[in-house]
């Protein structure tokens, strides 16, 4: 399609004639993206329009506005009463009945003119007032799915037109130009239209031929230590019988009045981010790499300025500046930081805030000449694209998915507060028992005795469901003292049951933890509890748990020291049957390999064997052997 129409005649300083009328500004929805007439644009915000703005500061004095967020009434209120304005409840009873905001508007000047105390208030709070007013302009209602109309709202860096000439060609296709090209901001003052036929020369004012008088522009790219500038003239270089596709005529037709590139090593290979930056997060590094790297900053930076300061007699010439990079301007020297300075800095050449400077809004290569002048190429000529997809559904799909948000959070919001705080009491309860500090344990309790007791449900819920209690977690994790002195001490009640139906003596982690259960039992009595429910056993004093134990021990003694004789019977009996097959070998061998092979030998060797191995190894050496004498014997019956 582009091939039918010459990128010639769709430069934007030099826009064909028939191209140039042919063009009509497209509006849209700016939830649906759904296609909107003029008068639709005018019907639904022609109460922004600011009259008292003359369509010529418009075009002189172009400024690039993001679309400024929605502002609730809360906010508005707020805003309000920190002016002092005294008429703020006749402005909420205008605004909730809909009525004209004209007048808000001139309420809220006198306001601010009446209580302005010197010229500086009396500035801020006429801002203050513009933008509430803005705001109330631009929310009707307080509804977050109201739509505006605007030519910005075409899901692209783009402002799109419609046109007969493309109509003829083929249908969903349209012009568009890039909104930083033209200082596109959202305002229904702002002509985009107006702009392109300001911007591009006619039959009445044509192109001059003088490359200096026609104007020039400034492009920057800053990348990794890659460094690419020029001044380009927007007088383009005739590309009459040059060989090349369009994209290169394209390319040649640029005329360069000054073009720099230069490089220095900055960013770490396959790793990225500035050494400066690195230095900020992570510490300076004692590297080689890393000094050369430091010295390299330094040295971009004294290249750019040097650059700066030679190109200042064309920047001031220069009618717009774009730059591709990152990082911030201003007092930042660091990625465009080094284009663009703070407006104290003596050395700054372009400085913050200056209205020329614009980014370029889409991705680029590494800075080069060739991709500057790619780069302009893609900013000044007006690029045939698709029409953005209109997306109808795109609403319901938001409030249904809104509705369920909002109906999620109304049930999260009654308990977030006291969950919060739950949960800390919880941390607080789990870190004493694990610490195994019971007199800190019993003075949290009674700190705390106004916000909880002793049989707390541990939050949060999903978590703690095998130990819903402080008694049952200490029960499951082993902590016997600290059963004994949530029983005994703060009386916790045993009877509560866990998701399993479980009391906490069922989910005892060992026998101990259960006799610290009995013996809590027989110091409180029988009388004060109703043992059943707790399922805990028979009451025990602490001279019979003491005895149990001895008990336990004694018979785990004697049974570990069984175990160990049986071993050793065991040990024997193999060595002797393996004696008693060595001693018949022998008998079947010669005099030769008795001396070699006796009895004597081979019993040293098998204790010495034997010997540096446990008695677990042991048993499974000998067993093995064991088994292949059985081998032995089977295959000789065979």
């Amino acid at each position: 399609m582009s091939e039918e129409i010459p990128y010639t005649k769709r430069y934007v300083y030099n826009l064909d004639p028939a191209i140039l009328d042919s063009l009509k500004t497209l509006y849209f929805d700016s939830q649906t993206f759904e296609q909107r007439s003029y008068e639709d644009f005018i019907k639904r915000r022609g109460d922004e329009i600011v009259k008292s703005i003359s369509d010529e500061k418009l075009s002189t004095s172009p400024v690039i506005v993001q679309p400024k967020p929605r502002i609730n009434r809360d906010e508005i209120n707020t805003a309000l009463s920190n002016l002092k304005i005294s008429k703020s409840e006749e402005y909420e009873n205008k605004d909730e009945s809909g009525k004209d905001d004209k007048g808000i508007d001139s309420d809220n000047e006198s306001e601010s003119d009446s209580e302005s105390e010197s010229e500086s208030e009396s500035n801020i709070e006429e801002k203050t007032l513009e933008t509430i007013s803005e705001a109330t302009n631009t929310n009707i209602s307080n509804d977050d799915y109201e739509s505006t109309i605007s030519f910005m709202s075409t899901k692209s860096p783009l402002v799109l037109f419609e046109s007969r000439i493309l109509n003829n060609l083929t249908k969903g296709k349209v012009f568009g130009v890039y909104k930083t090209t033209i200082n596109a901001k959202d305002s229904p003052n702002y002509d985009a239209l107006k702009m392109i036929r300001e911007m591009s020369h006619n039959t009445d004012n044509p192109m001059p031929k003088d490359p200096k008088i026609a104007g020039m522009s400034a492009v920057f790219m800053l990348s990794s230590g890659h460094f690419a500038g020029a001044i380009i003239s927007h007088l383009p270089h005739s590309t009459k019988g040059n060989k090349g596709s369009n994209e290169e005529l394209q390319l040649q037709s640029v005329r360069l009045f000054a073009h720099k590139t230069f490089h220095r090593y900055t960013t770490r290979r396959k790793q990225g981010g500035s050494q400066s930056a690195m230095d900020d997060s992570k510490g300076k590094a004692n590297s080689a790499g890393s000094t050369l790297r430091r010295y390299n900053e330094q040295a971009l930076g004294k290249d750019v300025e040097g650059l700066m300061d030679e190109w200042k007699p064309l920047l001031d010439q220069c009618e717009s500046i774009f730059i591709r990079g990152s990082g911030k301007g201003g007092k930042n020297a660091r990625g465009i930081g080094l284009i663009i300075r703070d407006a104290k800095d003596p050395k700054a050449i372009i400085k913050h805030g200056d209205s020329r400077v614009k980014m370029i809004p889409f991705g680029t290569k590494r800075p080069t000449t060739m991709e500057i002048k790619r780069a302009w190429c893609e900013l000044m000529y007006l690029k045939i694209v698709d029409m953005p997809e209109v997306e109808r559904d795109l609403i319901n799909k938001r409030m249904k998915r809104d509705e369920m948000l909002n109906k999620s959070k109304e049930s999260k919001d009654n308990k977030n507060g006291l969950d919060e705080e739950n949960i800390k009491l919880t941390n607080e309860i789990i870190s004493l028992l694990k610490k195994s500090k019971a007199p800190g344990l019993v003075l949290f309790f009674k700190k705390n005795k106004s916000k909880l007791d002793v049989n707390f449900r541990l939050q949060p819920v999903e978590q703690y469901k095998a130990t819903p209690t402080a008694l049952h977690y200490a029960s499951r994790k082993g902590l016997s003292y600290m059963v004994q002195t949530l029983l005994v001490q703060l009386h916790a009640d045993a009877s509560i049951l866990n998701n399993q139906d479980k009391t906490a003596y069922e989910i005892a982690l060992d026998k101990d933890t259960k006799y610290s259960f009995r013996l809590s039992r027989s110091l409180i009595g029988e009388d004060k509890v109703d043992w059943e429910k707790t399922h805990i056993g028979a009451p025990m004093t602490k001279e019979e748990v003491e005895e149990v134990k001895l008990q336990q021990r004694n018979k785990e003694e004697k049974e570990k020291a069984a175990e160990l004789n049986q071993l050793k019977e065991q040990h024997e009996n193999i060595v002797d049957e393996i004696r008693k097959e060595e001693a018949q070998k022998n008998k079947r061998v010669g005099s030769y390999s008795n001396l070699i092979n006796g009895p004597g030998i081979t019993k040293v060797t098998e204790e010495q064997k034997l010997s540096g191995l446990s008695d677990a190894q042991r048993m499974k050496v000998l067993r093995e052997q064991r088994f292949r004498a059985i081998e032995a014997r089977l295959n000789k019956g065979v």
